[in-house]
């Protein structure tokens, strides 16, 4: 009976030590972006030299999202990435022509801290992406797009306190299968609904470099 009651008791305190070593943790993200103004373009003929001045289209960009995930130990972690990106562009003649693209991303991954000290944790998320959304003008809806992959990319946090850290990301190495398929009421060649693309991409430029404050729990 005292080897039971040992046993539960080194069980329970063991589940009360997993519990209270588990932290969540939450970041998010929001970016905006405008273009627009003027091109300018120059011909030259022999002596003749003519200007031709042209508006730029009109074109916004909004991108908002946010990750949840959990340690449950000192070195793993499960969680997923969800962002929202909307982008518009206006014809310069006539705003009331435009096309809109949107789309959805629901990214669960699984990360692995190589490094984890009480100010640093370095490693690798795994993650499955998994994204739908829509292309349309002011006329009709043109397309619908999804999106199913896996990507590997390294992460870094620095913690300036217990709660809070900064995230750091860079270089990104994914495949993506992409699909885009006209709406039934888009004339779209006729004999051509649906548009197939595969990619292998090993991304180290500075594009994709993120920072993110987190806040854990």
């Amino acid at each position: 009976m005292k080897i039971k009651k040992l046993l539960f008791t080194a069980v329970a305190l063991m589940s009360f030590s997993a519990v209270a070593n588990a932290q969540f943790y939450l970041t998010g993200k929001f970016g905006m972006s405008n273009e627009s103004g003027e091109t300018e373009s120059t011909t030259t003929v022999g002596s003749t030299t003519n200007k031709t001045t042209n508006d730029k289209n009109p074109y916004n960009n909004f991108l908002i999202g946010a990750e949840a995930g959990y340690y449950f130990n000192d070195n793993m972690a499960v969680g997923a990435d969800i962002t929202y990106g909307f982008s518009k562009t206006k014809n310069a003649g006539n705003k009331d022509n435009w096309t809109a693209d949107n789309m959805f991303h629901f990214n669960p991954y699984f990360r692995y801290d190589f490094v984890s000290t009480d100010k640093i944790s370095f490693g690798l998320k795994a993650e499955v992406l998994l994204g739908f959304g829509k292309n349309k003008n002011n006329a009709s809806d043109n397309y619908k797009k999804s999106e199913i992959g896996f990507g590997i990319l390294p992460v870094l946090n620095y913690k300036f306190t217990s709660n809070w850290s900064a995230g750091v990301g860079f270089g990104n190495l994914y495949y993506s299968h992409y699909v885009q398929k006209a709406e039934k009421n888009y004339n779209f060649a006729n004999n051509e609904t649906k548009n197939i693309t595969n990619t292998w991409n090993l991304d180290l430029t500075l594009q994709s470099l993120t920072f993110s404050v987190v806040y854990t729990f």
